[in-house]
């Protein structure tokens, strides 16, 4: 079994490194483990273990992924899904 991660833990989505939550709180609910996290700008949320596992990544996995890459995953995903700059009419 993997070890849990523990309270008061950074962890960074990957799709985008620049947004980053804490977690507050631990709680098992059906048998699943759920963490707690609190961003700066948004109220708490909780997720399972496997939301986490398969959507975050932590302090060290990530300083990995910035040394590596200088542009976010999600701006690389809009640049490379052919993202156009102005009105949604003009063509």
């Amino acid at each position: 079994m993997e070890p849990t991660l523990e309270l008061n833990t950074k962890i960074y989505n990957k799709d985008n490194l620049d947004l980053f939550y804490l977690i507050t709180d631990k709680k098992l609910l059906n048998g699943i483990l759920h963490y707690k996290l609190k961003s700066y700008s948004s109220e708490e949320m909780y997720l399972s273990e496997f939301a986490i596992k398969a959507r975050f990544t932590t302090d060290n996995e990530s300083s990995k992924m910035f040394s590596k890459k200088t542009v976010s995953r999600l701006f690389s995903k809009i640049i490379k899904n052919g993202y156009i700059i102005g009105k949604a009419n003009d063509k």
